[in-house]
């Protein structure tokens, strides 16, 4: 009896152990679950951050091409103006865009058309001649234009176009001397010739028409404190809208500076000759 008692209480205590065992198993599962919603949360938390700061950089974004679009309409307006403007002082035809009152001057031009009487044609077909006044190209010629460096070159590298910034003649506005380069107003003959010094340096150059090399020289100042210089004079047949331009060989490494100063300019020029 006193055994059975014992047993009794003993199994009564293992099932205390083993209701607090599953009580603390269950405790700690609860925990990590608690534990894996925080870090969710968290990471939500982190995504709707990223979220709203991608939003307000697409606004910005937005923002800077209706700038950018708002901006480029005006500039593309400048530029027709200043078109119209080039056109009507050299005397072209304007634009189509740029004509006003164009249904009247369109009227006005048909009822100045004069009008030949009907033909009859040996296949008895009925033709009508109209007599229309042609225009006429106005073509300058007093083209022309000399620019040099303002200051010394220092160290350009293959294929570098040689900007000679100091304006001193452009008839005709042929020359740019932001960028160096000489755009043929019309068609024509032209002769172009460009001279380089260099002191105690060496490079070879290149006179270019669009994309191909025309002519080439090499200026040789291989001397301690040796000037040398060295100049081409090229005749190019040129349709309007072609580019002329100096710059440094493609293919040849220069070494050291161009110079220029009062004592000897380095220097482009060039003008139609027909």
């Amino acid at each position: 009896m006193g055994c059975s008692l014992v047993m009794l209480v003993s199994s009564f205590v293992l099932v205390g152990l083993l209701f607090q065992g599953c009580e603390s198993l269950s405790e700690e599962r609860f925990l990590k679950l608690v534990e894996i919603v925080e870090n969710q949360n968290s990471r939500i938390s982190d995504m709707e951050n990223i979220i709203n700061e991608q939003e307000v950089h697409i606004k910005r974004m937005n923002e800077r091409l209706t700038h950018m679009e708002t901006k480029l309409k005006k500039t593309e307006l400048k530029r027709n103006k200043l078109d119209l403007c080039k056109c009507e002082a050299l005397r072209f035809p304007v634009r189509h865009s740029f004509q006003k009152n164009n249904d009247n001057k369109i009227k006005q031009r048909h009822s100045n058309e004069q009008m030949e009487p009907v033909v009859r044609n040996k296949y008895d077909v009925n033709t009508r001649k109209r007599l229309l006044v042609q225009p006429t190209a106005m073509q300058s010629s007093q083209i022309g234009f000399y620019a040099y460096l303002g200051q010394n070159e220092d160290s350009p590298s293959k294929h570098h176009t040689i900007i000679f910034d100091v304006q001193k003649t452009n008839v005709g506005n042929g020359y740019n001397p932001f960028s160096g380069l000489f755009t043929a107003p019309q068609d024509g003959l032209y002769t172009f010739s460009t001279s380089i010094t260099m002191l105690h340096h060496y490079a070879s150059f290149d006179v270019v028409k669009n994309a191909d090399v025309q002519g080439s020289f090499f200026v040789d100042a291989g001397g301690v404190g040796e000037y040398r210089s060295s100049s081409t004079t090229i005749f190019l047949a040129l349709v309007k809208g072609d580019v002329v331009f100096v710059r440094t060989s493609a293919t040849y490494v220069p070494h050291g500076s161009i110079h220029s100063s009062k004592d000897g300019r380095s220097s482009f020029t060039g003008w139609l000759i027909q």
